[in-house]
């Protein structure tokens, strides 16, 4: 059994499964801007990085001058501790996140097709915010 909606067509395979058939040109659009929104993704990511570091890096300064002048006592070995670990577990839970996430797949590899995410996510948005990312790294 066959019907067609006005996005895409549903059919059925040889199992009797429902299976999403995109057209090329849905499949090439969509792939082309999802590519357009991970540019701009990694572009943003890059940028809000690097205004981040620049805070930060204006803050230590502040603490160096200010320790420098005798304002105030700045404990370096405690703040390189806290900051180390701050760090490490950021960095625990990123890993623990793409960890899941990548469980998950691998588990229920339908989940992909179910939650209605085409290949074209594959090659539009990661492609694009590797770009973007990248394009943010030059000062400009």
């Amino acid at each position: 059994m066959r019907f067609r909606t006005s996005k895409h067509m549903v059919c059925q395979n040889r199992v009797g499964v429902r299976v999403s058939e995109l057209p090329i040109e849905d499949l090439v659009f969509s792939a082309g801007g999802r590519f357009l929104f991970g540019a701009v993704a990694g572009y943003a990511i890059k940028k809000v990085m690097k205004i981040a570091a620049v805070v930060v890096g204006l803050f230590v300064t502040a603490l160096a001058y200010l320790s420098y002048k005798g304002f105030i006592d700045v404990k370096w070995i405690a703040m390189e501790n806290a900051t180390r670990s701050a760090l490490t577990n950021m960095a625990g839970q990123a890993v623990h996140a793409l960890n899941d996430t990548a469980t998950q797949f691998a588990a229920h590899p339908s989940t992909l097709a179910a939650s209605g995410l085409p290949v074209a996510a594959m090659f539009g948005f990661v492609p694009g915010l590797m770009v973007g990312f990248r394009k943010g790294v030059g000062v400009h």
